[in-house]
């Protein structure tokens, strides 16, 4: 294990490469692109712990999709339906020049709520990688949490800062050896990486589903993944992939 500083108001523990914890060696057909894992560990003072978990090199184009279609396999349109995924992330930007995307996207973030902030927030990174088809842009999952003195945990779906990502890229030699120009980090990802892993905590996901109140239901596909995933969130962050990691952190 390594320690490195990231900024004068604290440290950083680094614990890697591992196996992704609490998931069985080769589980799931991503399983190569999605290791070694590094997990990260920051006292914030006053009981708080700040984790985080890095989770392989990147995932490209083919990476990213196949990642949200075994999560919702949409099979009338099969694994390759860049396009319409694409259409479907793009309603906000249809939605300044086009009232009727105005007052779609405006239903979605009334039913949604915070569900649909965050995507929103990281939407820039999934529309990027899908749209480079050279597969030269990469996202690297990184599941980030915090769990407090009273042993309370919770999210942190925030952007990752230019700070961090800078103190992931220098810090762990898989991503010191590679360009960084084209890699992306995103917690989001991360976040839906775990029920990837996981499958118990995807079985009971509606396939059919309305994502606006009083709206008619439709067929939940890859698009829609990252916010039915922020619908369950709660499940997540109390998942084995979680404790797992918090446990490998508190040995070292």
């Amino acid at each position: 294990m390594t320690v490195s500083r990231i900024n004068s108001e604290g440290l950083f523990e680094i614990l890697g490469p591992v196996q992704v914890p609490g998931v069985a060696r080769g589980e799931g057909d991503l399983a190569p692109s999605l290791s070694p894992a590094y997990i990260l560990k920051r006292d914030l003072g006053s009981g708080t712990v700040r984790y985080a978990v890095i989770l392989g090199e990147g995932l490209g184009r083919r990476g990213l999709m196949d990642l949200l279609y075994a999560l919702a396999p949409y099979k009338s349109h099969g694994p390759d339906c860049f396009a319409r995924v694409l259409d479907n992330w793009r309603l906000h930007d249809r939605a300044l020049t086009s009232s009727g995307s105005e007052n779609l996207l405006r239903q979605h973030a009334d039913s949604l709520k915070l569900s649909w902030q965050v995507f929103t927030s990281h939407r820039d990174v999934f529309v990027e990688v899908f749209e480079d088809e050279t597969e030269s842009t990469r996202v690297v999952p990184v599941i980030t949490w915090e769990k407090g003195q009273n042993a309370a945990r919770g999210w942190n779906l925030d952007v990752l800062d230019n700070t961090f990502v800078s103190f992931i890229q220098g810090s762990i030699p898989m991503f010191k050896q590679r360009d960084g120009s084209g890699l992306r980090m995103d917690s989001l990802v991360g976040l839906i990486s775990i029920p990837y892993f996981l499958p118990k905590l995807h079985r009971n996901w509606r396939p059919w589903q309305s994502l606006v109140r009083n709206g008619k239901s439709n067929y939940v596909g890859p698009a829609s993944v990252p916010v039915v995933a922020l619908m369950h969130r709660r499940a997540i962050l109390n998942s084995r992939i979680i404790l797992a990691a918090e446990e490998l952190a508190f040995e070292t």
